[in-house]
């Protein structure tokens, strides 16, 4: 992954000097994603806003990183064409981590600010992980509550001061109840299989990174589904990033990769997951947790975790799948572990988010250039 790195390095650097040519455009405001093809989640939410607002020139760079030489050359074309984009734009909002912005300096007036993915992290990220470049340039981002600051200031190399609690915009639809309601009826007509029974929904994170691929954890939800009988189904979430999936086809499991995970949320009795953040999410259902974490240790390790998993995470931990069974068959629920955490990590219950990161877009956009 470095020589793809110093390669990809050399290329941009070979355009980098034309970039700077560039007049910054005082009202021009840049999406990058890394993540996905067409607008989602929180920069969907975000560019709503602002077109309705219609004070901005926005414009788009959305790529979706795969492994393959063909994706390969399709992201040093997407580099380069971001750099062009990062140097003419006020600001340049990002939804994962950036080569480009990491490894160039950017023009007198622009600005970049990481709006993360995710409500907030339970593994370690960015900086803080092995990793074969750093991150840096940042200038801002946003978190839910003050217990991300410190790590989110470690992993992007952004100033505490910086490190703005706004909350994040996707979780105001959490708070919603007739987005709930609507989620429910849309998800019950289009899987009829969902009606009528018990839904444990496994939403886990991948595993892997990039440059070397992505994979999922290893779990037999056939056999999960069977110990479970007819009275229960399942709901597989995978990660945005993991492709072909062994489940995808799956008659007996409800595959739901296309569907957003806060509007699986709505029909979902019992949540099973691991490390990925929409633990957080979950929360704010107040339903029951199950982390199934067969490598914990190993994790815990490498790439680690925010917090004292073991004695912190709001709901029963299990290793193997039978374990998993009995647990989603008799569930224990943590009410003081579920209220204790959900305290340290939200620490807006409005819905009025994405009002908060507008506001501080505008004011960003208002800073002289």
């Amino acid at each position: 992954m470095k020589v793809k790195n110093i390669i990809l390095t050399l290329i941009l650097a070979v355009f980098y000097p034309f970039s700077l040519l560039q007049k910054v455009n005082a009202n021009q405001i840049t999406f990058i994603s890394l993540e996905s093809k067409i607008l989602a989640r929180d920069f969907e939410t975000i560019s709503a806003e602002l077109v309705k607002r219609g004070q901005h020139h926005l414009t788009y760079h959305l790529f979706e990183y795969a492994p393959g030489i063909k994706n390969q050359l399709a992201y040093v074309i997407a580099c380069i064409k971001q750099l062009f984009a990062i140097n003419r734009s006020h600001l340049v909002l990002l939804d994962f981590n950036n080569f480009v912005v990491s490894k160039f300096k950017r023009q007198h007036g622009v600005k970049v600010l990481q709006v993360w993915h995710a409500t907030g992290a339970i593994k370690k990220f960015g900086n803080n992980v092995k990793r074969d470049y750093k991150i840096k340039n940042y200038d801002y981002t946003i978190v839910n509550s003050e217990f991300f600051v410190e790590a989110f200031s470690q992993a992007f190399n952004v100033k505490k001061e910086n490190v703005k609690i706004t909350g994040i915009p996707e979780t105001d639809k959490l708070f919603n109840q007739e987005y709930i309601t609507e989620n429910e009826s849309y998800l019950c007509e289009k899987y009829p299989l969902v009606r009528g029974k018990k839904i444990v929904t496994y939403a886990p994170t991948f595993r892997g990174r990039f440059g070397e691929g992505f994979y999922e954890t290893k779990i037999d939800l056939d056999l999960i589904q069977k110990s479970l009988g007819d009275d229960y189904a399942i709901i597989y979430k995978p990660h945005p990033l993991i492709t072909n999936s062994k489940y995808q086809h799956n008659e007996h499991i409800i595959y739901m990769q296309e569907e957003s995970i806060k509007k699986v949320f709505a029909v979902t009795d019992i949540l099973v997951s691991d490390y990925s953040a929409i633990i957080y999410d979950y929360m704010v259902t107040q339903k029951p947790l199950i982390a199934y974490v067969p490598d914990l240790e190993e994790y815990s390790k490498s790439p680690g975790v925010l917090f004292d998993y073991e004695q912190e995470f709001p709901g029963a931990i299990v290793k193997t799948d039978q374990d998993l069974v009995n647990e989603i068959k008799f569930v224990h629920r943590d009410d003081y572990k579920q209220a204790k955490l959900y305290d340290k990590v939200f620490q807006f219950r409005d819905g009025k988010s994405l009002h908060r990161v507008i506001g501080l877009i505008e004011e960003i956009m208002g800073e002289k250039i």
